[in-house]
């Protein structure tokens, strides 16, 4: 069994864990590694553990997954919807609950290794469906913030710090009246009514939410 984690600390937990199951871990790397690190004593499975956090980090680990193609069970901290979805596209055989009891884990481990499907076909077209909507919506936000002009991206990055129009006004030197064109052009570029529904359009453009 091979295991890749976000965190050592994770890594070193986990091993512990298996080998008192009586599961040989041959191999240990982070979710950055290159994948041929995780392919040492020929394992016929692999466990990643992974919190999906921000979108650089889900793209690591679904290259990674993509990489090891062995078949493979996820433990994630993300809830169920398109991040899972993004885990089962790039091969994982399974994806858990980061709180799923030991016993669970192992026989998922086990299953994996001996081919047998984790996930319902339903299952995986409705998580996989998911992550497809995830993914194109940070695409279509994508091309939306790169039309921003640099004082309107300013302006949103502020606004999600939570500053307020008369704050941002101050730190440039400019009219309130100013910041609110630059608002409204915000929000318009975004497709919404409010500041509150543009910072969270903008939030998940910097962070994904299943």
């Amino acid at each position: 069994m091979a295991v890749s984690a976000d965190e050592t600390m994770t890594l070193d937990a986990v091993r512990v864990a298996l080998g008192e199951r009586g599961i040989a871990v041959t191999a240990t790397a982070a979710t950055d590694a290159d994948p041929a690190d995780l392919l040492r004593g020929d394992p016929a499975a692999w466990l990643v553990v992974t919190d999906l956090d921000d979108w650089p980090q889900v793209d690591r680990v679904q290259a990674l997954v993509r990489g090891v193609r062995l078949p493979g069970v996820a433990l994630t901290t993300a809830p169920r919807g398109g991040l899972w979805g993004a885990l089962i596209e790039a091969g994982a055989v399974e994806v858990l609950p980061a709180d799923t009891d030991s016993d669970t884990i192992e026989g998922s481990l086990r299953d994996a290794a001996e081919g047998r499907p984790g996930h319902s076909p339903a299952e995986v077209e409705g998580l996989v469906a998911q992550w497809h909507m995830m993914r194109d919506g940070r695409e279509r936000m994508r091309r939306v913030v790169a039309s921003l002009t640099v004082r309107e991206h300013e302006v949103i990055e502020l606004l999600y710090d939570g500053a307020t129009v008369a704050e941002i006004a101050a730190r440039f030197g400019v009219a309130q009246t100013t910041v609110r064109t630059q608002v409204k052009s915000i929000l318009r570029k975004f497709g919404v009514g409010s500041q509150l529904a543009a910072v969270a359009a903008y939030d998940r453009y910097l962070f994904p939410r299943s």
